[in-house]
């Protein structure tokens, strides 16, 4: 498997999304151009991106420099981005923060509602929420609901005007396959 090491190395990365990782991009001593993100894929979809790597960052797990991304030399995968029409397919919820849960719960009354998943809930199902890059692939469609500028040090119980003043919930569901 591909490391970030690896990707940095061979690749001229344009990266996105926290901090630590946007800064991973001077790092970079390729030639051929890479996006690295992590951004939902919906945003980078907005963007025009059809394809981009993602780090696989353990659960708990907290980088506050590239440097440290880069000691730590984290796996790397690649995804394709496409759209998806999700007409006939079961819509389920994932989400821990209870307020994002009650705002979608007004939006997708239907669906169910699950805080921890394994890919094989998911398989087939539109999943409207929060995933990694690597659960999203499992899912048969994925709508993402994130809070813009989110940091769980001084959002974690982030909830009424604000909260549904920063939610973002994508427009167009959308489908993410690992390439190599």
């Amino acid at each position: 498997m591909m490391t970030i090491k690896d990707l940095l190395a061979t690749k001229q990365v344009n990266a996105s999304g926290f901090d630590a990782i946007a800064a991973l991009s001077e790092h970079s001593e390729g030639t051929e151009e890479a996006v690295l993100s992590s951004l939902p894929p919906a945003v980078l979809a907005s963007q025009g991106v059809t394809e981009y790597y993602a780090l696989q960052i353990p659960r708990g797990s907290v980088f506050k420099t590239a440097e440290d991304i880069i000691e730590a030399n984290l796996p790397v995968r690649k995804y394709q981005i496409n759209p998806v029409d999700v007409t006939d397919m079961e819509t389920v919820i994932v989400n821990r923060h209870e307020g994002t849960i009650k705002i979608l719960k007004e939006m997708f009354p239907w669906a169910e509602v699950l805080e921890q998943v394994t890919e094989e809930e998911i398989v087939g199902k539109h999943v409207v929420g929060g995933l990694p890059p690597h659960l999203m692939t499992a899912a048969g469609a994925f709508t993402s609901a994130y809070i813009k500028g989110f940091d769980y040090a001084k959002d974690g119980d982030l909830s009424g005007d604000e909260l549904k003043e920063r939610l973002v919930v994508a427009d167009k569901p959308i489908t993410i396959e690992e390439i190599n």
